[in-house]
Parts: structure tokens; sequence; C-alpha cells
């Protein structure tokens, strides 16, 4: 069995890059919302690597945007899975565009075909926090939640406490 390929800033991108111009070639505009490890490092130098990019397509036809996924897969000999859904089930009800931060748009930003947001560090500590209630997590989600509370300022119990409720709770 193969060791399953972690992902860098760099192959993020060029998967970005890609999916961009599968977009674009389709004259298709396409949006995804970027959660966990990935939207950590592409926001912050303390994470290198992530296990997939959880996202969630939040504009442009789905169906699409998969297609561009699974070509990036194709192109960079990654998973079909690099680009998880599972995410969804743990997004707040309600989550809005105030949430998020824009992180990039691909091929280019003369040329997009593909706009990435990714939750805000706030957003994200609070994800990591409901994530160590579950008997799944594990100690990057720990070590996630440390330094995301560090970057928020939080550096009180109350204060997380407010964080999460505000967020996520």
């Amino acid at each position: 069995m193969t060791e399953r390929k972690k992902l860098d800033r760099e192959v993020i991108e060029e998967a970005f890059r890609i999916m961009g111009q599968y977009l674009l070639d389709r004259k298709a505009l396409g949006e995804i919302a970027i959660y966990g490890g990935s939207a950590i490092l592409l926001q912050f130098d303390w994470r290198r690597t992530s296990e997939d990019v959880d996202a969630r397509v939040l504009s442009g036809n789905h169906g699409l945007v998969i297609g561009a996924a699974a070509e990036a897969a194709l192109q960079l000999e990654l998973p079909r899975s690099w680009l998880s859904e599972s995410v969804a089930m743990y997004a707040r009800k309600g989550e809005a565009a105030g949430d998020r931060i824009l992180v990039g748009t691909y091929p280019s930003p003369e040329r997009v075909g593909l706009r990435v947001v990714a939750a805000k560090p706030s957003y994200m500590l609070a994800m990591k926090l409901s994530a160590l209630e579950r008997s799944t997590a594990d100690d990057r989600d720990f070590a996630d939640a440390v330094q995301l509370g560090i970057a928020c300022g939080v550096n009180t119990v109350d204060g997380l406490r407010e964080t999460f409720q505000a967020k996520g709770g």
C-alpha cells in the first residue's frame, strides 16, 4: 500500500491553478471555501502540510468544480480524494461571507476560473475546538487549536469559550 502524499502550499496552489484553467476552458467560474490544514497553511507559515484540502463548493457548477479537482488529481498524481467535501458536516449553519477571507484566484489574478476563500482564523479555531470534542481528534487538531488561539490573541479559557460560542458552538 502506498503512503498518502502530503500536500504543501506549492502542490495545493498548483492544483488550484489546474482547476482554474479547467474551469476557464469551459467558460465557467467556480468558488470554493477551504477549511482545516490547507486553510491554515495558506494563511500561516507554521503549518507546512495537509493530508487533503477540506472544501465546500460555494458557487458555480458543482459537477464542473469537482471535475476540475479530478483533473488536478490526474495531472499531479494525487488521490481523487485530495479535495474532500466531508467538512460540510462540521461547518456552522448560517456561515457567512464574513467568516471567510480571499486567499487566491486561479489560474491567475488576471484570468479567473476559480476563486478560493478560506475560513478566517477565529472560525477555524472554533472548528478545531469542536474537533477536540470528537473521539477522532488527534494531536494535530490540538496543535492547530493552540497556534490559532495565539494567532487570534485568545489566551484564556474564557476567550476560547467566547470564540467557540460565537463562531462554532
